[in-house]
């Protein structure tokens, strides 16, 4: 079943300086010395990546005791939902 959004993976690194991995698909798309500049990273790719694909991107973080949290984060214009004229809402001339 295809998936509705695309995935990011932060997967949890025990060491003090990383590499914490940004991941998709199992694929690593970079390296980074600590989870924030891994999570920030991940932040900056899901705009693109999200246009690319004409979907949302989901970001993934697992925790130290192995468990998987979705990061939430605002980015402006991830998703293009056109929302139609509400009724009464016209801006024409009355007849």
């Amino acid at each position: 079943m295809a998936s509705s959004s695309a995935q990011l993976f932060i997967p949890h690194c025990d060491a003090t300086q990383g590499p914490w991995i940004v991941q998709r698909a199992s694929m690593p798309l970079g390296r980074y010395s600590s989870q924030a500049q891994a999570i920030e990273a991940a932040e900056a790719l899901a705009p693109p990546l999200s246009a690319s694909l004409g979907r949302p991107v989901k970001i993934h973080v697992q925790q130290a005791d192995g468990a998987w949290l979705e990061h939430t984060f605002v980015a402006a214009g991830l998703v293009n939902q056109a929302s139609p004229p509400l009724p009464g809402n016209h801006h024409g001339a009355a007849r």
